[in-house]
């Protein structure tokens, strides 16, 4: 049917009102024009879906408007499915369309999850952040484009520009370098607590852009997501929280399906937003009763260094006793992964080799620890193997060429381990706050068995814990409580010959309990 001049006037004059409110409500624009996409929907049902934005998503998207406009950071998070990040899309497409200087940077830990098109072919591939635009943008009706649009020519990988305004919006995934060299309106960071990189990432941004916008579920491991959520390095941000309730799609019902799928710690964080499960099955739970707090380096007290190696990762743990009474004070601590040991020579004083990059915050820690006393070291018996370095060289060698002797006991089992550390942490052990102490106190409270709940009561055998982020800092610190006897409280007829060798090594330098 041909519509008349009349009708096609009226059908004219209405697209112009509808894109003129688009442009002026956000909240408008994404009722009425786009689209989601849930592949998981029962048979029968349309996966593609217009996007009807419940309450909770319209206060979403007036909030990132507004602290977009006013320059200020927003950490939202958020429960499992609850369309967060399809919500901050959308919002952000509107400010592409309609929004003047508006150059987006989004980003998440892998290159595929930002964007998996690969030359921006379309398709159902939402699961990136592009995907996710993609999908939006190519349901839009062709009047709501941007004068002189070209899909081929202005969308592609990682990077959608709006040829009539200039904006962009552009992609990356997590580096030590995120969003350097570009100034942005806003940078958004999708499931920041599982970002690798994520200290440097935020850091990073602080120079790019007057808005950053994380979005996320509770990591599994300690990161800069959840220092930054309960304000741990001072730094101030909006905090905004979406539970499952909000969700009308989600009932009674869907909670308790919720619950039997998932293990209880997924589904208190995945589900309920705790930052602060409950670990089943811990190896040491008497880490709760440690202090944390202001325990410095004590000038007149010999340090100790705990070390467990491994190119996965190596563990690093200052250690003093607290003379005062008695108790063992963890002063500070540093792990790094797939590093060569001569990696971490500068953090007791020694030149740093060009060869080798190190980050911002591995440059501070290297100030701070260089100007500790010479340590004695313990450590992991695997300091003796050569594969740590390379082919037909030994770590110990490697070690022993710039003067750190790393000693460990004879009797050195996960099973003695854990009683001797057991032992100590039931006396109670200092903590000396900081970030990279808060790391380890989390690794140790995250430590935990396979399957069964261990009991001190449990008659049965002991088996290993769980290989995981926490495993290095745990056995450092068992290492330590493992040799610690050896070289503090036992008599001289009881001391081991390699206790004796060390301390004569650190005297006729004049290391114990002198400052350099």
């Amino acid at each position: 049917m041909q519509l008349s001049d009349n009708e096609m006037k009226r059908v004219q004059e209405t697209l112009k009102e509808m894109k003129k409110q688009a442009a002026d409500d956000p909240v408008y624009f994404i009722d009425t024009f786009c689209y989601t996409f849930n592949p998981k929907l029962p048979k029968g049902q349309s996966p593609h879906l217009r996007f009807r934005l419940f309450p909770f998503q319209k206060r979403l998207v007036r909030e990132i408007v507004n602290c977009v406009r006013n320059g200020e950071d927003l950490f939202i998070e958020k429960s499992r499915e609850t369309g967060v990040t399809y919500t901050v899309l959308a919002t952000f497409l509107w400010m592409w369309l309609f929004e003047p200087a508006s150059n987006i940077l989004v980003g998440s830990r892998k290159e595929d999850y930002v964007d998996n098109r690969r030359g921006g072919t379309t398709g159902n591939k939402e699961e990136s952040l592009f995907g996710k635009l993609d999908y939006m943008l190519s349901r839009l009706p062709p009047y709501i484009l941007p004068e002189g649009f070209n899909r081929d020519k202005h969308f592609n990988y990682m990077s959608l520009i709006n040829p009539a305004s200039g904006n962009v919006i552009s992609g990356e995934s997590s580096n030590a370098n995120f969003s350097r060299g570009g100034r942005f309106r806003v940078v958004f960071l999708d499931e920041f607590a599982f970002f690798d990189e994520g200290a440097a990432v935020w850091g990073a941004t602080a120079d790019t852009t007057n808005c950053r916008i994380v979005a996320t579920t509770p990591g599994i491991k300690p990161s800069k997501a959840k220092r930054l959520r309960f304000g741990k390095d001072g730094e101030k941000i909006k905090v905004v929280t979406i539970l499952y309730n909000e969700d009308p799609r989600k009932n009674r019902a869907w909670l308790d399906d919720q619950r039997d799928r998932r293990s209880v710690e997924d589904f208190n964080r995945e589900i309920m937003v705790n930052w602060e499960t409950s670990i089943a099955g811990r190896v040491y739970p008497e880490i709760e009763s440690a202090a944390y707090g202001d325990f410095p380096l004590l000038v007149n007290q010999q340090p100790y260094v705990s070390w467990d190696f491994g190119l996965d990762g190596t563990a690093i743990i200052f250690w003093q006793q607290n003379p005062a009474n008695g108790k063992w004070r963890v002063v500070d601590c540093f792990e790094s992964a797939d590093k060569v040991i001569q990696w971490f020579f500068p953090l007791f004083g020694k030149p740093i080799d060009s060869k080798f990059q190190y980050s911002d915050d591995d440059l501070k820690a290297i100030h701070t620890f260089s100007q500790y006393q010479p340590a004695i070291h313990v450590g992991d018996p695997d300091v003796k193997k050569r594969s740590y370095v390379a082919k037909g060289i030994s770590t110990r060698g490697e070690m022993e060429k710039v003067g750190l002797i790393v000693q460990s006991a004879s009797k050195n089992d996960f099973a003695t381990r854990r009683e001797k550390t057991k032992i100590f942490l039931q006396k109670g052990i200092e903590v000396n706050a900081n970030a990279r102490t808060d790391y380890f106190m989390e690794a140790i409270k995250s430590a935990r068995y396979p399957l069964r709940e261990e009991t001190t009561q449990s008659t049965q055998p002991i088996i290993l814990p769980i290989h995981d982020w926490s495993s290095h800092y745990r056995s450092s610190m068992e290492y330590f409580f493992v040799n610690i006897e050896a070289l503090t409280d036992l008599t001289q007829a009881k001391r081991p010959a390699w206790a004796d060798q060390a301390k004569k090594w650190l005297t006729s330098r004049g290391g114990l309990g002198r400052r350099r």
